[in-house]
């Protein structure tokens, strides 16, 4: 990647949105960024080495309990780690406070991502996430 200019994400429901995981598509085309803060994933498009914003969010916002706040102030489902498929056709997203993992299929020319699948995972006590 190469130095260029910011892209941003809609942060009119408040700051900072605290990133915490991104995935790249295995041609380096695409990058799925999970605001942690918001309780989705954005997904940038990757051309010569500059991100420019592709979809803002990228999902449907996943609710958490109520009861987490993250560092914006706002409730939060608590994304954390994530995984992409090595044929990029998946994205799993783990939500810890809303006690599900949840599976999307990815559009790769839009950078939309649909809801395929709910997994229950226990309260906020999963940590990472691999595949094969």
């Amino acid at each position: 990647m190469t130095d260029g200019p910011l892209a941003p994400i809609d942060t009119a429901l408040g700051k900072p949105s605290e990133l915490c995981w991104l995935q790249v598509t295995s041609d380096n085309s695409l990058v799925l960024a999970t605001n942690f803060g918001y309780g989705t994933v954005s997904t940038y498009r990757l051309v010569d080495g500059r991100l420019s914003l592709l979809q803002d969010p990228a999902n449907k916002a996943i609710p958490g309990d109520g009861t987490f706040r993250a560092v914006n102030g706002l409730v939060s489902s608590g994304p954390s780690d994530s995984w992409l498929t090595p044929d990029d056709q998946y994205f799993y997203q783990i939500f810890g406070n809303a006690q599900v993992l949840v599976s999307y299929r990815l559009d790769k020319t839009s950078g939309r991502l649909t809801e395929i699948g709910r997994n229950p995972i226990p309260y906020n006590s999963t940590q990472g996430l691999a595949g094969f």
